[in-house]
């Protein structure tokens, strides 16, 4: 049940976007018509946010969302052939307003966020860390595995102000999802929980005790209390509530997909057992079978 969901590489043509039901969307695609690349950040719609116009060419999108306190959140993309230069990024990170988060596929490579190789744009990164006093959340697990050579590798970054530092859980999910990319999952404590919404049940009620006890309890005599008004209410209520059951709906749950059968679930339990199988042993006959498995179970 997640409040913000970050996609990279969402392959969208200029002004495009998948709409996710429950969520409102905003997209950044890459620049030209070929639909490569690109971000998207999808918002659930009982958080309330407005959207960064980011002056960059970088492929970026942020919002500034409404929690138990108010933060940037933003979602980027940087391809392995894009020149990145240390000013495009620091220009990024003086438009967001603090306190913020940053995840996304950044394509940097460093020891220090649980790589075993260090490239130039890991060294950037470092280097953005440093300069504003930035704080990483990745554990260093990895977050992507490349399914030729049977290895592991951290491209994903996420990073945060240090006054968030201790506000977020980080951690990958265990199934590819069919993807090559880990999932990463940000838990947080910021988020508003607010108490499931009370329905009356009205079809259910016991209509007969609620009047007889309305004619015994609500007389005259309320019109003599020091807030007639307040007491009458109060009384009402303590009525409804012993005659007039209540349903508790979370003001977040969404309704299940119809589309979603026994067909896609045993797809996709055949998928995980495939990769399950495949970690164990990398051979080519596991990855054939889990690339079949993946096909087929996106099909379906």
């Amino acid at each position: 049940n997640p409040q913000i969901v970050a996609v990279q590489e969402c392959q969208l043509r200029k002004d495009n976007i998948i709409n996710l039901t429950g969520f409102s969307g905003l997209t950044k695609s890459s620049p030209g018509d070929n639909a490569t690349g690109g971000v998207t950040l999808y918002i659930h719609k009982s958080v309330l946010f407005s959207e960064i116009q980011l002056d960059t060419d970088l492929q970026a999108v942020a919002v500034r969302v409404s929690a138990k306190k108010t933060l940037t959140v933003c979602n980027i993309y940087l391809p392995p052939s894009l020149d990145v230069n240390f000013s495009d990024l620091e220009h990024l990170v003086q438009q967001l307003p603090a306190p913020f988060v940053l995840v996304g596929d950044l394509n940097a490579h460093s020891p220090l966020w649980g790589d075993v190789r260090q490239d130039s744009r890991g060294q950037m990164i470092e280097e953005l860390l440093n300069d504003y006093n930035l704080c990483l959340l990745n554990t260093g697990e990895p977050t992507y595995r490349h399914h030729s050579h049977h290895s592991f590798s951290v491209p994903d970054v996420s990073i945060c102000d240090p006054s968030l530092a201790l506000e977020f859980d980080w951690l990958t999910h265990k199934d590819l999802c069919g993807s090559d990319h880990f999932p990463i999952i940000l838990k947080t404590s910021l988020r508003d929980d607010e108490p499931a919404a009370e329905h009356w049940k009205f079809d259910r009620a016991d209509w007969m005790s609620f009047r007889t006890l309305c004619m015994s309890r609500l007389s005259d005599e309320l019109a003599l209390s020091e807030d007639p008004v307040a007491q009458f209410t109060n009384t009402l209520i303590e009525i409804a509530n012993q005659t007039i059951p209540k349903s508790h709906t979370s003001k977040n749950k969404l309704p299940k997909v119809p589309w979603f059968n026994d067909a896609c679930k045993q797809a996709i339990k055949e998928r995980k057992k495939a990769q399950r199988k495949l970690f164990r042993n990398p051979t080519a006959e596991n990855v054939l079978a889990f690339k079949q498995l993946k096909a087929k179970a996106r099909h379906i």
